[in-house]
């Protein structure tokens, strides 16, 4: 085994550079020996979808199944680091099932070539790998974890039963979060509802000037109506993407079986929550302001909400609809191969953003809101 002092490899940059750098360059042979060699009994890799990184399904023997991630190069130690960390977390404390976290073997390691283990913050680690691809370059950070059964999130009827269970899901995910932290989730991070102002810059990737013109009115309003309350709203690490993509479902379509993909927790107002689920459900049905009320409700039977979150719940709402229209049209833009799969949810976006904006708007003149958080 190779030296573990090496610093591992990163791609410098903005916050954008996590969603500018291609997915690893690896094969499916590749996945097969991390697969064999650090987690005993694997017999078959398959090829996952996935947007930043390189991912694997990998059977084994004892009919376990494991996901196996080659991560992009941009992505920093320290938010593997929270990801494998709030993993560990939640296995122990969230009755909703989330994946666990599977360690690397050590002696499987040892008899990789081109591979070593992992340099987190604390030294080094077995909770991932740097492995080499068989066609050369840079060592490449790879973990595994859990790969939980389940309907994928599509297949959530739009009923007010389903809305409801998002709601307390998120609300017990929240509650369990309260007692996690990491530096990690403190970056600026695109995605990030609250930093929505970060658009600016990738505005002209939007094809429809006017388009292009609302978004730009409502990041102006944003920034002199709702920036200056939000750090009055009750924060903490939130999961920042419970979208259909990263929830699984029972086989009724009403009740959430479990929870997926990590790597988007930040710090922020727990309203942001329930805003970035909504904005998804939302697009499901013909009476949007119903189905966020649902998520709302179910949230509230678990933890009640403030006067002043319910006051600015619409504002998260459409601010994840600006990035879902902007960043999805600007990351196609880049990378044209995978224009389908990233623009899934744009039109639906789009759509319900236009339905949603005119009366957000003439309200922004009027509006008046609790002068605390407890109010």
């Amino acid at each position: 085994m190779a030296s573990q002092g090496v610093a591992e490899q990163q791609v410098p940059g903005d916050i954008r550079a996590l969603f500018t750098t291609s997915p690893p360059p690896v094969s499916s042979e590749d996945a097969e020996r991390v697969a064999r060699a650090c987690f005993p009994g694997s017999v078959a890799c398959a090829p996952l979808s996935g947007e930043r990184d390189a991912n694997f399904r990998v059977t084994r023997a004892d009919g376990s199944i494991l996901t196996l991630k080659f991560i992009n190069c941009a992505e920093q130690v320290a938010e593997t680091e929270m990801q494998v960390e709030v993993l560990k977390h939640l296995r122990d404390t969230m009755p909703v099932q989330a994946p666990h976290h599977q360690p690397i073997d050590p002696a499987g390691l040892a008899a990789l070539s081109g591979s070593q283990a992992g340099q987190a913050s604390t030294g080094p680690t077995l909770d991932w790998i740097q492995y080499r691809p068989l066609s050369g370059g840079h060592r490449i950070r790879v973990r595994a974890y859990g790969y939980l059964p389940g309907a994928p999130g599509t297949n959530l009827q739009a009923d007010p039963r389903s809305w409801r269970a998002v709601g307390r899901t998120a609300a017990i995910l929240d509650r369990t979060l309260q007692q996690f932290d990491h530096p990690a989730a403190h970056r600026k991070f695109l995605w990030d509802a609250c930093q929505v102002l970060d658009l600016r810059p990738l505005l002209n990737a939007v094809e429809s000037l006017a388009v292009r013109q609302v978004i730009a009115e409502f990041l102006a309003l944003f920034e002199h109506r709702v920036t200056p309350v939000l750090d009055k709203l009750p924060r903490q690490v939130i999961h920042n993407d419970l979208s259909p993509s990263n929830i699984l479902v029972e086989e009724d379509g009403l009740e959430l079986a479990g929870i997926l993909d990590f790597g988007d927790m930040v710090y922020a107002p727990r309203i942001a929550e329930i805003a970035i689920a909504g904005s998804y459900l939302m697009t499901y049905s013909l009476d949007p302001m119903r189905a966020l009320d649902g998520v709302v409700t179910g949230y509230c039977e678990v933890s009640p909400l403030h006067a002043m979150e319910h006051a600015h719940l619409l504002d998260l709402v459409l601010a994840r609809l600006a990035q879902r229209m902007v960043i999805t049209a600007w990351r196609a833009a880049r990378f044209p191969g995978n224009r389908d799969y990233i623009m899934r949810s744009h039109d639906a976006a789009t759509a319900l953003f236009n339905r949603l904006y005119p009366d957000w708007r003439a309200a922004q003149g009027s509006r008046s809101f609790p002068s605390n958080a407890e109010s």
